[in-house]
């Protein structure tokens, strides 16, 4: 049986997560995104939140994470079934959210391309060196900086996370043996208060 390139993309793009049976999926999300998404996605994360977690600081950084983590699949997905509007550009990925008994998981997927791929390879090794303390004055440094050209954003999004998890953030890039682009899986991890 041969696998072509759409299966191939659809079980890349399936993030790598670290499930277990003990495990609560509470939102996975494999399709198009755009902001009206991301609103809509956010919603039912916001709506979970607010019944299950009594901490508002958690609450806010979970929110927070899902928001930038969605808004990096609009931004910068190189995967080719791009869709755009004159309104909005939609873009292809998966985000899961899910939890076990100590931690709650954000997990995203998407297709990169090889600028993309190095850049954030580069950004994301320097990030998991930092301490929070070094985290926490490279965002506020961030906040009072102009956003570099490749910066499709104010470029303190994988900022924000590493300062608000509980753990260094996680990634993988997988290229795809048959094109320039690769697979890039991002995890973010939160304590339970």
């Amino acid at each position: 049986m041969q696998i072509n390139d759409l299966q191939v993309k659809e079980a890349v793009l399936l993030p790598l997560f670290t499930l277990q049976r003990q495990n609560a999926v509470e939102l996975f999300y494999t399709g198009y995104f755009s902001q009206q998404h991301i609103v809509s996605l956010g919603e039912v994360i916001r709506t979970w939140l607010d019944k299950h977690e009594s901490s508002a600081i958690t609450r806010r950084k979970l929110f927070s994470a899902f928001i930038e983590m969605g808004q990096n699949i609009v931004r910068y997905s190189s995967d080719d079934r791009y869709l755009s509007t004159e309104q909005q550009e939609l873009r292809f990925g998966s985000v899961c959210f899910h939890m076990d008994q100590t931690h709650y998981y954000l997990e995203t997927a998407n297709l990169v391309g090889p600028e993309a791929s190095s850049l954030l390879q580069t950004n994301l090794d320097v990030l998991r060196g930092m301490s929070q303390a070094e985290i926490r004055d490279a965002w506020k440094q961030g906040l009072r900086s102009e956003a570099p050209v490749t910066s499709k954003g104010a470029n303190i999004g994988l900022l924000t996370m590493a300062r608000d998890t509980s753990l260094p953030l996680e990634y993988r890039i997988h290229p795809l043996a048959a094109s320039s682009l690769s697979a890039f899986h991002l995890k973010a991890t939160f304590c339970h208060d």
